[in-house]
């Protein structure tokens, strides 16, 4: 008989691991299995327990009262929080002027909020910068990151539950939250797939961040004059209609004509009013982003937001069901996401979706496809 096999146990393992009976990474503050199945680990609330990176006060008699209170100050969590002050608001001010925003008025929601939303946002999104510039510890930073990105989830939830709650006072740190939430969406699959990379592209799906911008948006409208005319106003100055674009006319014209051309494929479509006005209405929305672009001549991080909060629920449904005319239309979206492939956070998710549409799009309606190709993949 061959020898068996030998088996290290994992003695120091979290109590849901060892009552799975399955091997524990014990990996702080979440080991890798609870992560994977998105459950809260026991490492994250252990008390007496100083998980690597937390430094703890520990009474030298009963009398001292001090250190009995005294939280436990977790090294990690102020490593991501200078890390985040030093590097990441650069990557997120596509103008200098608002870069002090990220790095100093952004910080100060966060400490004076009460649901504590805002400032596992900021911990996760840099946790998650760091997977990004270091390769070798990728694995355990997006750990680290996905922790935190559920507190940042749950804390949003209990702010915006009742919608008609939301106060003036915590409507920005909720507006910020929900911001880098979905930054986290964005960019957390491709560091991801850079630690277990696909076989191959797979087909086209609803990316989660579309709907997630759609959601956040339909709740905070309502006091959205709050949020623009607060200490956030200066990320979201610049964006009014200021003209037609003469660089992507073309491009646009052609899409006008996919929907009206009755000898393109399923001509049946667009026969109904409703649905051509739903193109009609995504096409108009995403030529008026190409012209604040280009009339502004610089990257603007919010352009990429507007677009989805602006295409009307037909279209989003449309987009949802696959319909290839409303592939098409979201391939041309993702010239203006390319645009900011210099942000580390967005970086190769354009030519990821194009390739996902390319993958997805029947064959004879891939030729609407040549001027995305074109701006993505060949440097336009």
């Amino acid at each position: 008989m061959p020898p068996r096999r030998t088996h290290t146990k994992s003695r120091a393992g979290c109590a849901k691991c060892k009552k799975r009976r399955i091997k524990c990474d014990e990996v702080h503050p979440s080991c890798g299995n609870c992560v994977k199945h998105a459950i809260a680990c026991d490492f994250s609330s252990a008390v007496g327990i100083s998980p690597v990176g937390v430094v703890s006060a520990t009474p030298s008699s009963s009398s001292d009262a001090v250190a009995t209170v005294s939280p436990a100050i977790n090294m990690t969590d102020m490593e991501l929080l200078h890390h985040w002050t030093l590097s990441v608001p650069s990557s997120f001010a596509g103008k200098d002027d608002v870069e002090f925003i990220w790095r100093d008025v952004i910080p100060r929601l966060a400490f004076r909020e009460s649901q504590g939303c805002l400032v596992h946002a900021i911990l996760a999104t840099s946790a998650l910068h760091l997977a990004f510039t270091e390769p070798d510890k990728r694995a355990q930073r997006l750990r680290i990151a996905a922790d935190h990105y559920g507190e940042a989830v749950r804390g949003v939830k209990d702010g915006i539950g009742v919608p008609t709650a939301i106060r003036k006072d915590t409507c920005e740190g909720l507006f910020v939250s929900s911001a880098l939430i979905v930054v986290y969406a964005i960019a957390n699959p491709m560091l991801t797939e850079k630690v277990s990379p696909p076989t191959e592209i797979p087909a086209w799906t609803m990316p989660a961040w579309l709907p997630l911008i759609r959601g956040v948006h339909s709740i905070l409208k309502a006091v959205w004059t709050w949020i623009e005319t607060g200490c956030l106003s200066p990320l979201l100055s610049g964006h009014n209609y200021v003209g037609d674009s003469a660089g992507e006319d073309e491009a646009m014209n052609a899409l006008f004509r996919i929907c009206t051309d009755k000898r393109e494929q399923d001509a049946d479509e667009i026969k109904d009013s409703a649905v051509s006005q739903a193109y009609f209405g995504a096409i108009h929305e995403l030529q008026k982003n190409f012209a604040n672009e280009i009339a502004l001549r610089r990257r603007m991080v919010s352009l990429i937001f507007i677009w989805p909060i602006s295409v009307s629920d037909a279209f989003f449904a449309l987009l949802q069901e696959r319909k290839p005319r409303a592939l098409i239309i979201f391939a041309h979206y993702c010239v203006l996401l390319n645009k900011l492939e210099g942000f580390w956070w967005i970086e190769g998710r354009a030519n990821y979706e194009l390739g996902r549409i390319e993958r997805t799009l029947p064959e004879p309606w891939k030729k609407w496809l040549e001027w995305p190709v074109k701006m993505i993949r060949g440097g336009g």
